[in-house]
């Protein structure tokens, strides 16, 4: 009876919820986290990369975070699913930037690449929300393009480990 009367008031929230298992739930929220992480890093990274091109990737990289955090974030509110707590809205820089090299930071965010294609494609067999699961397949089309991208990018600085090629007669 009381689903009944709210749903005659306009209390959808529980109504919304209801298309949404607990499974799906959790993986919105996970990505939200991820995604807050990866943006704090790639901030703090941007304040100590030298390489002029890298910076301008970075940016970009920022941006795109920027976009998907806002569309998760939407997602999550329409649900009614609480959010997880936002990073600093900005970094503070020590003074000595040679810290981190921008090979190193390159790996980590190549790295981090990977790690999001495969949690996008985690999501895409876990759910069954139909919206949801269109949503983590763009996405991760969306990585797989930026992962090829910085594959030939990585390459050209020579900031990829190119493993040495397997001679068994070397032996």
């Amino acid at each position: 009876m009381t689903s009944m009367i709210d749903r005659f008031l306009g209390n959808r929230t529980m109504e919304k919820q209801s298309n949404v298992h607990c499974g799906e739930v959790f993986q919105l929220w996970t990505q939200l986290v991820m995604r807050y992480d990866v943006h704090e890093l790639t901030d703090i990274f941007q304040n100590y990369a030298h390489d002029i091109e890298f910076k301008a990737i970075l940016s970009l990289g920022l941006n795109i975070m920027d976009e998907e955090i806002a569309e998760w974030e939407k997602v999550m509110d329409n649900l009614g699913i609480a959010l997880p707590p936002r990073p600093p809205k900005s970094i503070n820089t020590p003074g000595n930037t040679e810290v981190l090299r921008d090979e190193l930071m390159f790996r980590t965010i190549y790295m981090g690449i990977q790690n999001f294609m495969s949690e996008h494609l985690r999501n895409i067999r876990m759910m069954q929300n139909t919206k949801l699961r269109e949503m983590s397949i763009r996405m991760e089309r969306k990585e797989v393009d930026l992962f090829v991208k910085m594959s030939d990018y990585g390459r050209l600085k020579g900031w990829l480990f190119i493993p040495p090629a397997y001679n068994p007669d070397q032996g």
